[in-house]
């Protein structure tokens, strides 16, 4: 693991630990309550540290990081007490609270509870390149490193290069293609923004303005976002076993992710 890792959970634990004593216990004195919230549903790597730097540059929102997720709490427990996080008071510029929640955050029975919720506005984040996906998670992995900032080092591109299995890559690819479709079935009747990595990172100004209208904010500044992309080497370049993965592929219809 990076060393910087370590740090940057300490850092997190610290800042959730005051916001969970001393910033709650005064805003449950001088706060007052916020009525709108949202979530930034989806799955692992494709932007979400990206669109909460830009969320994070609005003085109007609130956003809470991962705190459902397995490393802040036993999964399947403790659900109604960080739900109830988002419905407490906040200082008086904040006039709506977000949260990111990955499709795999969450049990079944986690989910339907977190649906009878109806108040949450949804931002749908999703990579038109699943593959880019994968990938982008085994890096992350391999590595340990999960964000980069326009001032920090990242890997090599000879650190990043991994393999990856091509027997099962057809069904993992398959597996985010429906935890996307399920995601839009279960957030039918409600409002919902399709968010999609690829415009996001290369169009900010335009998605972020799209968001802020959505959200009912106005002060969100893509100029101030410090993240940038990670992986920008071309797929033969990060893959070591690119030609098994091009034969896996070449003949479904993920094919088409092989090109960009």
């Amino acid at each position: 693991m990076n060393i910087k890792e370590p740090i940057l959970h300490l850092r997190d634990s610290l800042n959730e630990s005051y916001e969970n004593t001393i910033l709650r216990g005064y805003f449950g004195l001088f706060g007052h309550p916020v009525a709108n919230r949202f979530a930034i549903v989806g799955n692992a790597r494709t932007g979400s540290n990206f669109l909460l730097d830009g969320l994070k540059t609005s003085s109007c929102i609130k956003m809470y990081h991962e705190i459902f997720a397995e490393h802040h709490r036993e999964k399947g427990k403790d659900f109604e007490k960080i739900l109830s996080v988002l419905y407490q008071k906040h200082d008086k510029s904040i006039s709506i609270v977000g949260v990111k929640l990955f499709y795999n955050h969450l049990t079944e029975d986690e989910w339907q509870k977190f649906l009878s919720h109806k108040d949450f506005k949804i931002i749908h984040l999703t990579r038109q390149n699943r593959l880019r996906t994968i990938v982008s998670l085994e890096v992350a992995f391999k590595t340990g490193q999960w964000t980069k900032s326009n001032k920090s080092v990242a890997a090599g591109p000879v650190d990043k290069r991994i393999t990856l299995d091509p027997s099962n890559l057809v069904q993992r690819l398959a597996k985010l293609e429906a935890d996307e479709k399920l995601a839009r079935e279960q957030f039918k009747d409600r409002p919902i923004l399709e968010v999609v990595y690829e415009e996001l990172v290369s169009q900010p100004i335009s998605t972020f303005q799209r968001i802020g209208e959505y959200l009912g904010v106005s002060d969100i500044d893509p100029g101030k976002i410090k993240l940038t992309r990670q992986n920008p080497e071309s797929l033969e370049r990060i893959i070591l076993n690119y030609d098994d993965v091009f034969r896996a592929l070449s003949n479904t219809s993920y094919s088409r992710y092989l090109s960009s």
